[in-house]
């Protein structure tokens, strides 16, 4: 028996705009949808997301609505409650555009990030006339496809640490129909991207050779007495750059350069007598991020550091006197 030859992709680029944050109790108040590309086996072909394209504002299905998150879009609910288009007549006309556009293809609605507006998508295509041309899971996450290419945390998968090459030139500016064809753009760019091989040892954590008092040797790294370190290398802790002294302690911005590093833990050395504070939103930050902390008189911060360096992506402060 042949074996069954997979149909193409096609990927269709898809923002919304919402007045909450789950539909239902919440409407979704605009959509877009612009064809990204297409992909046959190992073949992507990009497309122009500016020539077929789909949006339409809709009548809000319900009288709640969250402020902050109307304002998000800009649009005037008085006006939609007047003119938006009805949501059954609007996935109708959405379902048959896309039908059309994917003939001969799969389609899969693609996002940045896919869980926020598939949500609403689906929501609405099963709602208002019980069918999605995208099944039940056809949907992709720009997200995770980065996070996957690039091998960082999926927190660390955001369009500020992407290489710029990766990004639209065109404005993210809240319009359903424009952030549909930018997210094209970059959905189109991540298929296409080769990103290079990693070294691992130039990436790893540089380990902590030797620990005296006033004294820190690190791989890599001239001998000095405070350090920080992190996944590729590490540099003198200057205290005076973001204001950290004994009391009230480590500060938060020490730390949020390492979760642009997409680290896993950061290990936080209190000195040798342990006279190093911290600031408690320092520690609000890490777990905020899902990172990992731990703390620890500096000789016993340094063997946990050193253990983690071996198989995660690892920061720490270290501090070699009092």
């Amino acid at each position: 028996m042949a074996a069954r030859t997979a149909r193409p992709s096609l990927y269709i680029s898809v923002d919304i705009e919402a007045d909450g944050p789950i539909p239902g109790p919440y409407s979704m108040i605009s959509f877009g949808a612009a064809v990204a590309g297409r992909q046959d086996g190992p073949t992507y072909t990009a497309a122009d997301p500016q020539e077929r394209t789909f949006y339409r504002e809709l009548r809000p299905i319900s009288d709640a609505y969250v402020p902050e998150a109307l304002a998000v879009s800009g649009l005037d609910r008085g006006r939609l409650v007047r003119e938006g288009a009805d949501p059954a007549v609007a996935m109708a006309e959405f379902r048959t555009w896309v039908r059309e556009v994917s003939a001969g293809a799969q389609p899969v609605m693609c996002g940045y990030p896919a869980s926020f507006d598939w949500t609403f998508l689906y929501w609405y295509l099963i709602r208002f006339g019980g069918d999605s041309p995208f099944g039940h899971s056809g949907c992709l996450d720009m997200k995770t496809l980065y996070a996957t290419k690039a091998r960082v945390p999926l927190r660390a998968a955001v369009k500020g640490r992407m290489p710029r090459a990766l990004l639209s030139r065109r404005r993210h500016t809240h319009h359903a129909l424009d952030d549909a064809i930018e997210q094209a753009d970059l959905m189109s760019n991540l298929m296409l991207w080769q990103p290079p091989v990693p070294d691992p040892a130039a990436d790893g954590s540089p380990r902590i050779t030797h620990l005296a008092w006033g004294r820190i040797e690190a791989e890599g790294l001239a001998p000095g007495k405070d350090f920080r370190l992190y996944p590729g290398g590490g540099r003198p802790w200057d205290w005076s750059e973001h204001g950290t002294r004994h009391e009230p302690g480590i500060q938060p911005q020490e730390v949020r350069e390492f979760l642009d590093l997409g680290v896993t833990a950061v290990v936080l050395g209190q000195g040798m007598d342990k006279r190093l504070g911290i600031v408690p939103q320092t520690l609000e930050v890490l777990r905020a991020a899902g990172v990992e902390v731990h703390v620890a008189e500096t000789t016993a911060a340094v063997e946990v550091y050193n253990r983690l360096a071996a198989t995660e992506r690892v920061a720490g402060l270290f501090h070699s006197t009092c």
